[in-house]
């Protein structure tokens, strides 16, 4: 998806507990039913 993506310098500075937390909010079927909305379509 490339524009999602976040570069660390080091791995103690990845906040692992909150992409914990923000990875639970949502199901992998809403994830891919939002995606899918967003994308442009041909």
């Amino acid at each position: 998806m490339g524009k999602s993506c976040i570069r660390f310098k080091k791995m103690d500075d990845i906040p692992f507990e909150l992409i914990e937390k923000l990875s639970k909010k949502l199901s992998v079927d809403e994830w891919i039913e939002i995606y899918e909305k967003t994308i442009k379509k041909k």
